[in-house]
């Protein structure tokens, strides 16, 4: 296969951010009876475990192609499993939050994986392997030429401002739960923008662990 191209995995990873709050949405309409709306940024329909773990489907995909398909989707439920845990480290060491729990499940660490959804991890890559791989690859040649590197580069400055402003709301969440005051404008205005009740709506399946193990 040819290489890697970064607008391809941007592509991927942009696709990969809307089609995981579908996904969540279904699950949960399936569940529970209603639609809830898990997205993970400030602005925009945005899931980025799965926006990462798509494109690391199909990078792993572009790199191992040639090897037998049981052995790709093994791969892609290890590659799955470690997206979901160091998302999961990453919001519980540094916001001491939690988006998902697993500990009710067999064979979990620390209720951020499991074995459970590390064979989910591995339907979804075997899906994307499947039926998605072969598909995305060919629409991805209709997006190539200096207009389409253009907004793929419009597209990427986007979502760097988005994580990083969504960073700072969260950050400043975290900060009032513990009683800290705004030190600056920016967070006296993340106060009056996205207070408390905003943010537990936007991030309606985020909660902090305080005193859990």
């Amino acid at each position: 296969m040819s290489g890697i191209v970064y607008q391809e995995v941007f592509w991927i990873f942009m696709t990969g951010n809307v089609l995981g709050v579908i996904v969540e949405g279904l699950w949960c309409l399936f569940r529970y009876g209603k639609w809830q709306t898990h997205v993970v940024t400030i602005w925009g329909p945005f899931n980025i475990v799965y926006g990462i773990g798509m494109a690391m489907f199909f990078v792993v995909d572009e790199m191992f192609y040639m090897k037998p398909p049981g052995w790709r989707i093994a791969s892609l439920a290890i590659v799955g499993s470690l997206v979901e845990c160091l998302c999961g480290l990453t919001i519980r060491i540094g916001l001491n939050m939690k988006a998902w729990d697993y500990r009710n499940h067999f064979l979990n660490i620390q209720g951020l994986i499991s074995f459970k959804m590390a064979l989910v991890w591995g339907a979804l890559g075997a899906i994307f392997d499947k039926f998605l791989y072969k598909p995305l690859k060919e629409a991805l040649s209709y997006v190539e030429g200096s207009v389409w590197d253009a907004i793929c580069a419009a597209g990427s400055a986007f979502m760097i401002i988005n994580l990083t402003y969504t960073s700072l709301c969260i950050i400043r969440w975290a900060n009032r739960h513990k009683n800290k005051p705004p030190l600056n404008r920016i967070s006296r205005f993340i106060d009056r923008q996205y207070p408390n009740r905003w943010m537990e709506k936007k991030f309606c399946n985020w909660r902090f662990i305080d005193g859990e193990i």
